[in-house]
Protein backbone atom coordinates (compact mmCIF):
# COMPACT_ATOMS: atom_id res chain seq x y z
CA UNK A 1 0.00 0.00 0.00
CA UNK A 2 1.54 3.56 -0.97
CA UNK A 3 1.96 5.84 1.85
CA UNK A 4 -0.16 9.03 2.08
CA UNK A 5 2.22 12.15 0.87
CA UNK A 6 3.09 14.76 3.61
CA UNK A 7 4.74 17.47 1.33
CA UNK A 8 2.56 19.65 -1.00
CA UNK A 9 3.21 18.79 -4.94
CA UNK A 10 3.01 20.40 -7.92
CA UNK A 11 0.68 19.19 -10.75
CA UNK A 12 1.35 18.77 -14.49
CA UNK A 13 -1.36 20.13 -16.78
CA UNK A 14 -2.93 18.38 -19.54
CA UNK A 15 -3.86 20.25 -22.66
CA UNK A 16 -6.78 19.53 -24.48
CA UNK A 17 -7.47 20.49 -28.04
CA UNK A 18 -10.93 22.20 -28.30
CA UNK A 19 -12.52 23.54 -31.89
CA UNK A 20 -12.68 26.59 -30.42
CA UNK A 21 -9.40 27.10 -28.20
CA UNK A 22 -6.06 29.19 -28.55
CA UNK A 23 -3.11 28.45 -30.00
CA UNK A 24 -1.42 31.31 -27.88
CA UNK A 25 -1.87 30.72 -24.01
CA UNK A 26 -0.27 33.66 -23.21
CA UNK A 27 1.87 31.54 -20.44
CA UNK A 28 -1.00 30.07 -18.39
CA UNK A 29 -0.50 26.47 -17.53
CA UNK A 30 3.46 26.95 -17.18
CA UNK A 31 3.60 27.08 -21.47
CA UNK A 32 4.01 29.47 -23.66
CA UNK A 33 2.37 27.93 -27.14
CA UNK A 34 2.41 29.93 -30.25
CA UNK A 35 0.59 30.01 -33.89
CA UNK A 36 1.55 26.69 -35.38
CA UNK A 37 0.19 24.37 -32.82
CA UNK A 38 -3.33 22.48 -32.19
CA UNK A 39 -5.86 24.84 -30.20
CA UNK A 40 -5.80 24.28 -26.74
CA UNK A 41 -9.51 24.84 -25.07
CA UNK A 42 -8.55 23.18 -21.72
CA UNK A 43 -5.93 22.47 -19.38
CA UNK A 44 -6.78 19.91 -17.01
CA UNK A 45 -4.68 20.87 -13.89
CA UNK A 46 -6.49 18.08 -11.29
CA UNK A 47 -7.32 15.31 -13.30
CA UNK A 48 -6.75 12.09 -12.08
CA UNK A 49 -4.08 11.54 -14.48
CA UNK A 50 -2.18 14.26 -13.91
CA UNK A 51 1.52 13.53 -12.89
CA UNK A 52 2.52 15.38 -9.85
CA UNK A 53 6.48 15.83 -9.03
CA UNK A 54 7.17 12.70 -7.20
CA UNK A 55 6.04 10.75 -10.86
CA UNK A 56 2.82 9.41 -9.45
CA UNK A 57 -0.65 10.82 -10.31
CA UNK A 58 -3.24 12.88 -8.57
CA UNK A 59 -5.75 9.90 -8.54
CA UNK A 60 -2.94 7.99 -6.77
CA UNK A 61 -2.27 10.56 -4.31
CA UNK A 62 -5.80 11.46 -3.73
CA UNK A 63 -6.43 7.68 -2.93
CA UNK A 64 -3.66 7.29 -0.62
CA UNK A 65 -5.46 10.11 1.03
CA UNK A 66 -8.97 9.26 0.92
CA UNK A 67 -8.64 6.22 3.84
CA UNK A 68 -9.02 9.00 6.11
CA UNK A 69 -12.16 9.70 4.55
CA UNK A 70 -11.06 13.01 3.45
CA UNK A 71 -10.59 12.44 -0.30
CA UNK A 72 -12.00 15.24 -2.54
CA UNK A 73 -12.61 14.70 -6.42
CA UNK A 74 -12.92 17.92 -7.54
CA UNK A 75 -11.43 19.07 -10.86
CA UNK A 76 -10.20 22.02 -11.84
CA UNK A 77 -9.26 23.75 -15.88
CA UNK A 78 -8.19 26.48 -17.23
CA UNK A 79 -10.73 27.50 -20.43
CA UNK A 80 -9.16 29.69 -23.41
CA UNK A 81 -11.59 30.74 -25.54
CA UNK A 82 -11.19 32.33 -29.32
CA UNK A 83 -14.55 31.21 -30.03
CA UNK A 84 -17.46 30.74 -28.57
CA UNK A 85 -18.29 27.56 -26.59
CA UNK A 86 -21.83 25.06 -27.61
CA UNK A 87 -25.17 25.83 -25.35
CA UNK A 88 -25.09 23.17 -22.72
CA UNK A 89 -25.93 21.58 -19.68
CA UNK A 90 -24.93 18.71 -17.24
CA UNK A 91 -26.54 16.65 -15.11
CA UNK A 92 -28.48 17.13 -11.64
CA UNK A 93 -27.80 14.23 -9.07
CA UNK A 94 -31.13 12.52 -9.56
CA UNK A 95 -30.37 12.77 -13.45
CA UNK A 96 -26.99 11.35 -13.02
CA UNK A 97 -28.10 8.66 -10.78
CA UNK A 98 -30.43 7.93 -13.02
CA UNK A 99 -27.86 7.71 -15.59
CA UNK A 100 -24.96 5.58 -14.00
CA UNK A 101 -23.27 8.83 -13.34
CA UNK A 102 -21.50 9.02 -9.91
CA UNK A 103 -22.53 12.32 -9.28
CA UNK A 104 -24.55 15.70 -10.91
CA UNK A 105 -22.37 18.62 -12.13
CA UNK A 106 -21.77 21.91 -10.62
CA UNK A 107 -18.98 24.34 -11.75
CA UNK A 108 -18.09 27.55 -11.20
CA UNK A 109 -16.10 30.34 -13.37
CA UNK A 110 -13.29 32.42 -11.78
CA UNK A 111 -12.78 34.72 -15.06
CA UNK A 112 -8.41 35.32 -14.96
CA UNK A 113 -8.81 37.70 -18.46
CA UNK A 114 -11.50 38.92 -20.49
CA UNK A 115 -10.98 40.96 -23.71
CA UNK A 116 -13.67 44.15 -24.35
CA UNK A 117 -17.16 42.86 -24.81
CA UNK A 118 -16.90 39.14 -23.88
CA UNK A 119 -20.29 37.65 -22.31
CA UNK A 120 -21.19 34.60 -20.49
CA UNK A 121 -25.01 33.10 -20.85
CA UNK A 122 -26.07 32.03 -17.46
CA UNK A 123 -29.58 30.30 -17.55
CA UNK A 124 -32.49 31.60 -18.83
CA UNK A 125 -33.75 35.52 -18.25
CA UNK A 126 -37.48 34.50 -17.52
CA UNK A 127 -39.00 30.91 -16.79
CA UNK A 128 -39.68 29.34 -20.59
CA UNK A 129 -41.17 25.89 -21.56
CA UNK A 130 -39.67 22.86 -22.70
CA UNK A 131 -41.35 23.67 -26.59
CA UNK A 132 -39.88 26.85 -26.23
CA UNK A 133 -36.46 25.68 -25.62
CA UNK A 134 -36.42 22.73 -28.17
CA UNK A 135 -37.65 25.02 -30.93
CA UNK A 136 -34.77 27.87 -29.84
CA UNK A 137 -32.05 25.25 -30.06
CA UNK A 138 -33.39 23.78 -33.35
CA UNK A 139 -33.03 27.20 -34.65
CA UNK A 140 -30.26 28.41 -33.42
CA UNK A 141 -32.36 31.40 -31.46
CA UNK A 142 -31.54 29.99 -28.29
CA UNK A 143 -28.78 32.36 -26.90
CA UNK A 144 -31.65 35.25 -27.06
CA UNK A 145 -33.74 33.39 -24.33
CA UNK A 146 -30.66 33.08 -22.18
CA UNK A 147 -29.21 35.89 -19.29
CA UNK A 148 -26.33 37.36 -20.91
CA UNK A 149 -23.74 38.65 -18.87
CA UNK A 150 -20.49 40.76 -19.19
CA UNK A 151 -17.49 38.47 -18.11
CA UNK A 152 -15.23 41.09 -16.08
CA UNK A 153 -11.91 40.08 -14.49
CA UNK A 154 -12.07 38.49 -11.27
CA UNK A 155 -15.33 37.89 -10.11
CA UNK A 156 -17.25 34.49 -10.25
CA UNK A 157 -20.10 32.71 -11.56
CA UNK A 158 -21.21 30.04 -9.99
CA UNK A 159 -23.44 27.38 -12.38
CA UNK A 160 -25.84 25.16 -10.47
CA UNK A 161 -26.52 21.77 -12.02
CA UNK A 162 -29.53 21.81 -14.57
CA UNK A 163 -28.78 25.18 -15.79
CA UNK A 164 -28.23 25.70 -19.46
CA UNK A 165 -25.24 28.18 -20.27
CA UNK A 166 -22.87 29.16 -22.58
CA UNK A 167 -19.20 30.56 -22.50
CA UNK A 168 -18.19 33.32 -25.06
CA UNK A 169 -14.60 34.18 -27.19
CA UNK A 170 -12.66 36.37 -25.50
CA UNK A 171 -11.79 34.51 -22.33
CA UNK A 172 -9.40 32.31 -19.81
CA UNK A 173 -11.45 31.21 -17.15
CA UNK A 174 -10.45 28.68 -13.96
CA UNK A 175 -13.20 26.38 -13.88
CA UNK A 176 -13.92 24.18 -10.85
CA UNK A 177 -16.59 21.34 -11.00
CA UNK A 178 -17.48 18.14 -9.97
CA UNK A 179 -15.02 15.72 -11.41
CA UNK A 180 -17.46 14.07 -14.04
CA UNK A 181 -17.07 14.51 -17.25
CA UNK A 182 -20.91 14.75 -18.84
CA UNK A 183 -22.03 17.25 -21.13
CA UNK A 184 -25.14 17.01 -22.79
CA UNK A 185 -24.96 20.03 -25.76
CA UNK A 186 -28.13 21.88 -27.26
CA UNK A 187 -27.07 24.22 -30.15
CA UNK A 188 -23.26 24.30 -31.18
CA UNK A 189 -23.39 27.23 -33.67
CA UNK A 190 -23.55 24.90 -36.63
CA UNK A 191 -19.98 22.77 -35.71
CA UNK A 192 -20.24 19.27 -37.07
CA UNK A 193 -20.47 17.99 -33.67
CA UNK A 194 -23.40 15.55 -31.80
CA UNK A 195 -26.12 17.36 -30.02
CA UNK A 196 -27.35 15.62 -27.06
CA UNK A 197 -31.15 17.55 -27.22
CA UNK A 198 -33.26 14.83 -26.01
CA UNK A 199 -30.55 14.50 -23.01
CA UNK A 200 -30.27 17.89 -21.92
CA UNK A 201 -34.22 18.59 -22.20
CA UNK A 202 -34.40 16.13 -20.21
CA UNK A 203 -32.50 18.24 -17.43
CA UNK A 204 -32.49 21.62 -18.43
CA UNK A 205 -33.57 23.99 -15.64
CA UNK A 206 -36.40 25.85 -17.05
CA UNK A 207 -37.09 28.37 -14.66
CA UNK A 208 -35.36 32.17 -14.09
CA UNK A 209 -31.88 32.12 -13.94
CA UNK A 210 -30.02 30.36 -10.35
CA UNK A 211 -27.07 31.47 -11.06
CA UNK A 212 -24.75 33.47 -8.76
CA UNK A 213 -22.22 35.75 -10.14
CA UNK A 214 -19.70 36.89 -6.75
CA UNK A 215 -18.05 40.59 -7.88
CA UNK A 216 -14.43 40.44 -6.95
CA UNK A 217 -13.46 42.19 -3.68
CA UNK A 218 -10.38 43.94 -2.28
CA UNK A 219 -10.68 41.68 0.90
CA UNK A 220 -7.83 39.76 1.05
CA UNK A 221 -10.02 36.20 1.28
CA UNK A 222 -12.80 35.99 -0.58
CA UNK A 223 -15.36 33.07 -0.47
CA UNK A 224 -16.18 33.17 -4.01
CA UNK A 225 -18.06 30.05 -4.63
CA UNK A 226 -20.13 27.36 -2.98
CA UNK A 227 -21.31 24.07 -3.95
CA UNK A 228 -22.67 20.64 -2.63
CA UNK A 229 -18.96 19.01 -3.05
CA UNK A 230 -17.02 22.05 -2.82
CA UNK A 231 -15.67 25.41 -2.22
CA UNK A 232 -13.44 28.22 -3.98
CA UNK A 233 -12.18 30.77 -2.08
CA UNK A 234 -9.59 32.90 -3.45
CA UNK A 235 -6.58 34.99 -1.40
CA UNK A 236 -4.39 37.38 -1.61
CA UNK A 237 -0.98 36.04 -0.41
CA UNK A 238 1.28 39.34 -0.52
CA UNK A 239 1.50 39.41 3.41
CA UNK A 240 1.65 35.21 3.50
CA UNK A 241 -0.27 32.74 4.79
CA UNK A 242 0.09 29.32 6.48
CA UNK A 243 -2.27 26.12 5.67
CA UNK A 244 -1.82 24.03 8.19
CA UNK A 245 -3.56 20.69 7.45
CA UNK A 246 -5.98 19.28 9.92
CA UNK A 247 -6.72 15.91 8.19
CA UNK A 248 -9.99 17.42 7.50
CA UNK A 249 -10.07 17.87 4.08
CA UNK A 250 -7.59 17.92 1.23
CA UNK A 251 -6.57 21.24 -0.90
CA UNK A 252 -6.06 22.12 -4.25
CA UNK A 253 -4.17 25.44 -4.61
CA UNK A 254 -3.97 27.63 -7.80
CA UNK A 255 -1.57 30.41 -9.07
CA UNK A 256 -3.83 33.14 -10.35
CA UNK A 257 -1.12 35.60 -11.02
CA UNK A 258 2.84 35.47 -11.34
CA UNK A 259 4.29 35.95 -8.28
CA UNK A 260 2.90 33.21 -6.26
CA UNK A 261 5.78 30.79 -4.26
CA UNK A 262 4.74 27.82 -1.98
CA UNK A 263 7.31 26.74 0.83
CA UNK A 264 10.24 29.03 -1.22
CA UNK A 265 9.45 27.75 -4.49
CA UNK A 266 7.56 29.14 -7.54
CA UNK A 267 4.32 28.31 -8.50
CA UNK A 268 3.54 29.47 -12.61
CA UNK A 269 0.94 31.30 -13.34
CA UNK A 270 -2.16 28.81 -13.92
CA UNK A 271 -0.57 26.00 -12.08
CA UNK A 272 -2.18 23.82 -9.44
CA UNK A 273 -0.45 22.38 -6.35
CA UNK A 274 -2.22 18.90 -4.29
CA UNK A 275 -1.85 19.76 -0.65
CA UNK A 276 -2.81 16.47 1.10
CA UNK A 277 -5.13 16.54 4.42
CA UNK A 278 -2.36 15.75 6.51
CA UNK A 279 1.45 16.68 6.59
CA UNK A 280 3.80 19.22 6.83
CA UNK A 281 2.73 23.06 7.33
CA UNK A 282 2.47 24.78 3.89
CA UNK A 283 3.90 28.24 3.89
CA UNK A 284 2.34 30.15 0.38
CA UNK A 285 3.51 34.04 -0.15
CA UNK A 286 3.63 35.93 -3.26
CA UNK A 287 4.88 39.58 -4.61
CA UNK A 288 2.43 42.46 -4.67
CA UNK A 289 -1.26 41.66 -6.09
CA UNK A 290 0.01 37.68 -5.96
CA UNK A 291 -3.66 36.24 -5.97
CA UNK A 292 -4.25 32.33 -5.36
CA UNK A 293 -7.52 30.06 -5.43
CA UNK A 294 -8.14 27.42 -2.91
CA UNK A 295 -10.35 24.58 -3.84
CA UNK A 296 -11.29 21.96 -0.93
CA UNK A 297 -14.66 19.75 0.12
CA UNK A 298 -16.92 22.16 2.51
CA UNK A 299 -18.63 23.12 4.92
CA UNK A 300 -17.54 26.50 4.36
CA UNK A 301 -14.48 28.26 4.31
CA UNK A 302 -11.10 26.02 5.13
CA UNK A 303 -10.14 25.84 8.50
CA UNK A 304 -6.21 24.81 8.01
CA UNK A 305 -5.65 28.71 6.50
CA UNK A 306 -3.79 31.47 9.11
CA UNK A 307 -3.20 34.89 7.88
CA UNK A 308 -1.01 37.01 10.03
Amino acid sequence: MRMAPTQPLLLQPLLVERVWGRRDLGGWAGTGRTAGDLPVGEAWLTDVTCRAEDGTTLGALSGANAEDGVGTPLLAKLLFTDAPLSVQVHPTDAAAAAAGVASGKDEAWLVLEALPGAVVWIGFREPITADALRAAAADGSVLALMRRHPARVGETILVPAGTVHAIGAGLVVLEVQDAIDVTWRLYDHARPRTLQLDAAMAVADLGASRAVVMPAAGDPRQLVATAPRFVLERLSVLGGLTLRPDGSRQHIMVALTDGVTMDDCAVPRGLAAFIPAAGATTRITGAPGAMVALLHGGPGPTPCIAVP
